[in-house]
């Protein structure tokens, strides 16, 4: 069963994507979700990582299980004395953490370790343990960890299981204690926003390892990585130099094959990795200018979509594609207008812009907010395989405010934009309706023709429209014959049953422009093209 994890408000929620069935997912004690902060999520073996919305990191099992992603470590170490058993002779140190297993017994999330006990020195004395620290999480255990005698490295000793007990004994000889030291003190590092007042507002998989952006101004050049397969522990760091060139720092991962870019407003970057490694060593990547400007920056971390290994975001002044082939503006030879002027949209809200890959549609498809308003009320896209622009689009029966694309249990795609109103909406629906009962209005205008004669009169002859055959419906062309000023001649019904229908002649004038409408809820339009036919200049044959 396909299922979609979604913020609705200060709630999160796991809904069937069969049934629409949302069911409300508890949150771990004194954790909150920020409503003026967008969800981030990622997914890294079947977890599901949410990070920026809430108060600390969060991670949800394959059952709907809501934790803290990494539990706060022990503020202080177990206290250690002598007891009045035998057994264990030399100084020894103790350490704890807190963990979360499975039923069978796994680890699943360890918080890093306590600081290091004071060093107990023992004579065929067993070693009496207190004050071992309780979780303010939801844990399963407490993780117990000793040196060997004289040493000074930790190794697993034992698991108190739940969160109460505070004492034990133990005279656990060296002998059969683990084989190698815990590589914990150096791996189980917490990233921010495991503690409330600082927050991970970037996050992606890529290569096994979950990367991530915090949000303190001094570190927007600073990515966290996880190791491998690991959601809770964070010791690595990549930054992408210089630093402090921008007071934003990264704004946006883009996660293609094999590389990671980094996005910034005044650039790309983009950490590299050979193409055959999984759990990729950070020690063999290397982070490279890849190019751009302010221009090609990114300016919406969430107008990010990585296609068939293509990388697209919304830029200052229009849409970038990264691919092996190298940075391309790909709206400046067609749309150029929609992002370089004011004309259309709202390009001071252009960093709220949000996208999805319509995997059906085979397009990108741009949410952003039409000129003077202060939602993203609009939306264009991107056929991916005639690579031609489509829109402005409006949806009215909500306001978007995310989307994404899904894949259900068949392996079939599904495509969700969620709403202001708190409602998913499925896109793609065989009904042609917006939102429950409101048409979808298709007003589309069609190029000044002029015959490469502007200035000379004209007679403009029989229209005939090409149309997918519908079971029903009618097309509504209105007619502008003259200058530009022309105004609306009668309207002209073309009948969508036909697919190909031969209608009456347009009249004179020195330019014609047509529109197209269909306003008829449920009923589907596709226009394939229209001819005029004869087009000559008056007083000519």
């Amino acid at each position: 069963m396909a299922t979609l994890i979604v913020q609705g408000g200060t709630s999160l929620y796991r809904v069937n994507t069969t049934t629409g069935a949302a069911t409300a997912l508890t949150l771990p004690t004194g954790v909150t979700l920020s409503t003026s902060r967008k969800p981030r999520f990622a997914v890294l073996n079947q977890w599901v990582v949410l990070v920026n919305s809430p108060s600390k990191n969060l991670c949800i099992d394959p059952e709907g299980t809501v934790r803290v992603m990494v539990p706060t470590a022990p503020a202080g170490p177990p206290i250690v004395a002598a007891g009045s058993g035998t057994g264990l002779t030399g100084a020894y140190t103790f350490w704890q953490s807190f963990v979360v297993k499975n039923s069978d017994d796994e680890l699943l999330i360890e918080s890093p370790l306590s600081p290091a006990s004071a060093s107990v020195t023992l004579a065929n004395q067993n070693a009496s343990v207190t004050k071992v620290a309780r979780s303010v999480d939801d844990i399963t255990a407490r993780r117990i960890y000793r040196s060997l005698s004289g040493g000074s490295l930790p190794y697993w000793l034992l698991d108190i299981e739940g969160n109460s007990a505070e004492a034990f004994i133990n005279n656990t000889s060296d002998a059969t204690m683990a084989l190698l030291p815990s590589l914990t003190l150096t791996t189980n590092i917490s990233p921010p926003g495991t503690l409330p007042g600082s927050r991970l507002k970037l996050i992606c998989e890529w290569r096994s390892r979950l990367w991530g952006v915090s949000d303190d101004p001094a570190l927007v050049d600073t990515v966290y990585v996880s190791e491998t397969n690991k959601i809770y522990a964070w010791p690595n760091t990549v930054v992408a130099n210089p630093t402090g060139a921008d007071e934003q720092g990264v704004v946006a991962l883009a996660p293609r094959r094999n590389q990671l870019g980094l996005l910034k407003r005044i650039g790309v970057w983009a950490i590299e990795a050979s193409s055959n490694s999984t759990g990729v060593s950070l020690s063999s990547l290397s982070v490279r200018f890849v190019g751009g400007s302010e221009e090609a920056g990114c300016a919406a971390p969430d107008s990010v979509i990585v296609v068939n290994n293509k990388a697209y975001w919304m830029g200052n002044t229009g849409i970038w594609e990264w691919s092996d082939e190298g940075l391309k503006n790909i709206t400046d030879e067609t749309v150029k207008p929609w992002f370089a002027t004011d004309d259309y949209f709202n390009r001071s809200r252009f960093p709220n812009a949000f996208a999805r890959y319509n995997k059906l549609r085979q397009s990108i498809e741009f949410h952003v907010a039409a000129a003077g308003s202060s939602t993203e009320d609009r939306w264009v896209s991107f056929n991916l395989v005639n690579r031609r622009w489509y829109g402005p689009h409006t949806t009215a029966a909500f306001t978007p405010s995310h989307a994404t694309q899904l894949i259900d249990a068949n392996g079939l795609p599904l495509s969700f934009v969620g709403g202001t109103d708190g409602i998913v909406y499925q896109a793609n629906s065989a009904t042609f309706t917006d939102g429950a009962s409101s048409a979808i209005d298709f007003d589309c205008y069609g190029p000044f023709h002029s015959e490469n004669q502007p200035d000379l009169e004209k007679y403009w002859g029989e229209l005939s429209v090409l149309s997918k055959i519908e079971s029903g419906g009618t097309l509504t062309v209105t007619p502008y014959v003259g200058r530009l000023n022309a105004a609306a001649g009668s309207t002209i019904s073309h009948d969508l049953t036909t697919g190909r229908q031969r209608l009456r002649r347009l009249g004179d004038g020195a330019l014609c422009r047509l529109r197209f409408q269909q306003a008829t809820n449920a009923q589907g339009v596709a226009l394939y093209g229209y001819e005029i036919n004869p087009v000559f200049p008056n007083g000519r044959r």
